[in-house]
């Protein structure tokens, strides 16, 4: 038993380490035992920064250098940004019957160089070049973190020296190698089931997204594959997965999430507010940073291209992201107050999640906050939180859409039994229709036969009631064949035929006072084709009724024709006043008519029998309105 009053050698020592410990400029040495599995360094490094980024090893490691210019760190906490060498310095004083194998591990995985010097017990030092950005090959033990071996003696001494373009986040930690074994299987076990949700999660959306063509899950799964890459590569796994690939890889792959995961957001906030319907300009504002942030791609998967200049763009890529982020947020309020739908808060709630531990993430990173436990794992939790968040959401985003089509079919069902039924009665109609007009039409011209000294007036009536019976004849028969093409009970007849006969056979069957004003300009004499020249008679005869119609008095009417190894193009153009491009989207839906059409006869089903003619063989007609005038073409391959 120690006598009382005083003080054993060790204790002493303990006294002087405690009083140096609260000197500027001064580290205490470290005290190992044999029962600590592992120490923490917080509190114990000393540091020191080159603001010269000149100062060798050599110069650093000169006796009373370190007294005199290294400063003690209280705990670990980010010095923040700059492009500065930060030494560290340590020294180790291991007490007796300790062992002399102990492992350092240096952290953040993400710092690009990471050069350790490591005192040995025969004098000298041995140096270990490691970093992110160094082949991994380097690194003496091969963990995600900068790891190296260290035999452990009274007064040996520590440096490492960290470069890097990220948060200058340093902790160091001395374990015993059953400690560390076991400490690092632990952490790989949970690192590695986090990353095994958020594959799972990727998987899961892309094939809803793919299945549903729902740009939002697709988005979403966009948005987790760029937090499973930027994960990947913080906590230093990349380098451990790409061992044989180049530090090109590893350093472009998160940039890729980043870039990735920004423009997929963006898209996802587009589709899910419905943006380009409710909000036209901060749609354009959206599509504008997706472009930017797609433009930025290639400088990420190549590096030796960015200038400063780019860096500019890079800052106004990332407040344009947090601006969008900021807007959604407000728009998903704005539409939760209007609908009182819950899944717009859960989507709320989700994005809040991630934001504070962005928040958490950046204040550490900005030395706000110390680095522990909690700070330096609360963006991956965060992250994992909002997953679990999020998916709810979408899971009742998907329920909405499962009944959203249910209803949908039964409609399109039901509007199908519907326009069945109106096809056949207008079809009945159409057809008792028939009988009447040919006795209306027959009676008219028995009166016109058998009374010609009828006054000129009463002659003109019954011409009129002889047309319009025509007229509405036409309309019958027309509608009657176009139900029997979409039903395919009307065969085609094909066969070769002579493209100018048939041109001429039409043109033969109009009135000679507008047939004069039709043109063929080209059409090969000799040229022939495969079709039904009926059916195909009907619907050149079509076009140039309504190319007659709606053209001025007296101007050309031109046909042209051209067979090549692609097939045939009969091209019927008109000196009439055109259309829109709205009003060319809606021609050939039956029963359309243009603006131009007002005040003239007409029913809007040639243009759309005519095309179902076309399609029946195959082809395709086309409209297109080129200055003054219309242009049809009928295309058969």
């Amino acid at each position: 038993m120690q006598p009382r009053g005083f003080f054993s050698q060790y204790q002493w020592a303990m006294m002087l380490c405690a009083l140096l410990f609260w000197l500027p400029g001064t580290a205490c040495a470290i005290e190992l035992n044999a029962d600590t599995p592992r120490l923490s360094l917080e509190g114990r490094l000393a540091h020191f920064v080159d603001t010269s980024n000149a100062l060798s090893f050599e110069d650093i490691s000169r006796p009373g250098f370190a007294q005199q210019n290294f400063t003690r760190l209280p705990d670990f906490r980010s010095l923040g940004y700059d492009a500065y060498a930060h030494w560290f310095h340590v020294e180790l004083n291991p007490a007796p019957n300790t062992p002399p194998h102990w492992i350092l591990a240096i952290g953040s995985p993400e710092l690009e160089s990471v050069d350790v010097w490591v005192e040995k017990p025969r004098g000298g030092f041995q140096r270990y070049a490691m970093g992110y950005h160094r082949p991994y090959s380097n690194r003496p033990v091969q963990t995600r973190l900068f790891t190296l071996p260290v035999d452990v003696f009274p007064g040996a001494q520590v440096y490492f020296r960290v470069r890097t373009t990220n948060a200058i986040n340093v902790y160091a930690n001395l374990w015993q190698g059953d400690a560390f074994a076991a400490s690092e299987t632990r952490s790989n076990f949970y690192r590695g089931l986090y990353f095994g949700i958020l594959l799972i999660a990727v998987a899961l959306y892309t094939l809803l997204g793919a299945r549903l063509r729902d740009v939002v899950m697709a988005a979403y799964a966009g948005y987790i594959a760029s937090q499973l890459l930027f994960n990947l590569g913080t906590n230093g796994y990349l380098p451990v997965l790409l061992t044989r690939y180049s530090g090109w890889l590893t350093d472009t792959l998160p940039r890729i999430g980043w870039l990735g995961g920004a423009a997929a957001i963006v898209l996802m906030w587009d589709r899910l507010l419905d943006l380009k319907r409710t909000h036209r300009r901060i749609y354009h504002l959206y599509r504008f940073t997706l472009l930017l942030n797609l433009a930025l791609l290639p400088f990420a998967l190549l590096p030796f291209l960015v200038r400063p200049w780019l860096l500019v763009f890079v800052e106004l890529v990332n407040i344009l992201n947090n601006l969008n982020l900021a807007i959604s947020m407000v728009l998903l309020l704005m539409h939760w107050r209007r609908s009182r739908q819950r899944e717009l808060m859960i989507y709320f709630a989700a994005f809040v999640i991630p934001v504070a531990g962005s928040a958490v993430n950046t204040a550490m990173n900005l030395g706000l906050l110390p680095q522990n436990a909690v700070t330096g794992n609360l963006y991956q939790i965060a992250t994992l939180v909002h997953i679990l968040v999020m998916s709810y959401g979408l899971t009742l985003r998907l329920r909405q859409l499962q009944y959203d089509k249910v209803a949908a079919v039964n409609e399109a069902t039901i509007a199908r039994q519907r326009s069945e039924e109106q096809r056949r009665f207008v079809a009945m109609l159409s057809h008792e229709f028939g009988n009447p007009l040919a006795a209306i039409d027959r009676a008219a011209q028995m009166i016109q036969l058998k009374t010609p000294e009828l006054a000129p007036a009463e002659m003109q009536r019954l011409s009129h009631i002889r047309g319009n019976a025509a007229t509405l004849s036409r309309f019958v028969d027309n509608f009657l064949m176009t139900e029997a093409l979409g039903h395919g009970a009307l065969a085609l007849s094909r066969g070769p035929y002579n493209i100018r006969s048939l041109l001429d056979d039409t043109i033969r069957l109009k009135d000679e006072a507008v047939g004069t004003r039709i043109q063929i300009n080209e059409c090969p004499a000799d040229a022939s084709f495969n079709l039904d020249p009926t059916l195909m008679s009907v619907a050149i005869r079509n076009l140039l009724a309504n190319a007659l119609r709606y053209s001025p008095p007296e101007s050309p009417v031109i046909v042209s024709v051209v067979l090549d190894d692609e097939g045939l193009r009969i091209r019927i153009a008109d000196q009439g006043p055109g259309m829109s491009d709205a009003e060319l989207e809606q021609l050939g839906t039956p029963y359309f008519r243009a603006r131009s059409s007002l005040g003239k006869q007409g029913s809007g089903l040639g243009y759309h029998f005519t095309r179902c003619i076309v399609e029946t063989h195959g082809g395709t007609l086309v409209a297109r309105s080129a200055g003054p005038g219309l242009e049809v073409e009928i295309f058969l391959p």
